[in-house]
């Protein structure tokens, strides 16, 4: 009877993934403004950067395609913030290669903003367009025949928050880039083995700053909202795998953003993604599962008077 009582009393512990997640109090303002990036294009492929972070990448033949992404994670507090746009011909297609834009060629971003809590408050801030030839009028931009084109431009957002970020980071560029690589590489390896491992509160623990900054930035707090629940759910189930497997590192470029304060690898095999990638077993809405490789974008970065690396977005 005692042990039964025992067993009875005890309190289950609550897994590192929830800790993270728990006694978080939501954010309340006047205004709590979300910024959106929004693109169109046709006949191109194009990567989309916030402050030399990555935020999206389109490198599918889907025909004429748009998207809507949140970007208040690269936004670290009000002011003047920086986008680039950089695109790609369409190379190899089912018909014919395109190593230079066609005449065809077009697409328009958008910066929009709403504030959640004020209901249809949706606003345009700016928007960059490279029409195709035959709506171009001749102060357009024309890239028709250029093999890769980069443009970038500014916004002002207004957000009611500000977070250190890599805002106070050492400048990365200027460390010697040979030793710098060894260290993003060792980083990355460590964090396969992490995953690999399953060792959860290891690293809940790596990633930490990171997602108190997202939850300020992006969820003002507020845990109960879908894209943090399905957040939660993605990285339960990375730990919850019966199927795991390493990957090797991508060949692969360092990039650098946040006025080269951040750094990541990026895959040059596969377009657009990270060189850092694990295999897991995932499952879907329906309750199916297929075992997948899932790249990620690790952005590292050195706090001001530490020698070493550490995840921040």
């Amino acid at each position: 009877m005692l042990l039964v009582l025992t067993a009875c009393g005890q309190t289950k512990e609550m897994r590192p993934i929830d800790k993270l997640y728990s006694n978080i109090q939501p954010l309340q303002y006047k205004s709590m403004n979300r910024y959106f990036i929004e693109a169109n294009q046709s006949g191109c492929f194009y990567e989309l950067y916030v402050n030399g972070r990555m935020v999206f990448k389109l490198f599918k033949q889907v025909g004429l395609m748009g998207h809507t992404t949140c970007i208040n994670d690269a936004i670290l507090k009000s002011g003047m913030q920086e986008v680039t746009v950089k695109l790609y011909p369409l190379g190899q297609t089912e018909v014919e290669r395109f190593d230079t834009f066609t005449k065809n060629a077009r697409i328009e971003v958008k910066i929009e903003k709403y504030d959640t809590q004020v209901e249809d408050s949706d606003e345009k801030v700016v928007t960059f367009k490279i029409p195709e030839a035959s709506t171009r009028s001749k102060n357009d931009i024309k890239i028709e025949g250029l093999p890769y084109y980069e443009h970038t431009f500014t916004f002002y957002a207004e957000v009611p928050y500000e977070v250190t970020g890599w805002s106070e980071s050492q400048d990365l560029t200027k460390m010697n880039q040979k030793q710098l690589e060894k260290e993003v590489v060792a980083f990355y390896n460590n964090l396969s083995d992490v995953i690999y491992n399953q060792d959860e509160a290891k690293w809940v623990s790596l990633v930490k700053k990171r997602e108190l900054e997202f939850l300020t930035s992006e969820a003002y707090n507020d845990v109960n909202v879908g894209s943090i629940k399905d957040r939660k759910r993605k990285f339960k189930q990375i730990f919850d795998s019966k199927f795991k497997k390493k990957e090797p590192l991508d060949d692969y470029e360092m990039i650098f953003g946040g006025n080269g304060r951040i750094v990541a690898l990026k895959s040059i095999i596969k377009k657009g993604y990270g060189a850092f990638s694990y295999g897991y077993e995932k499952t879907y809405d329906d309750g199916s599962k297929s075992k997948i490789r899932n790249y990620s974008y690790i952005y590292l970065h050195k706090p001001k008077g530490s020698d070493k690396l550490e995840i921040i977005r």
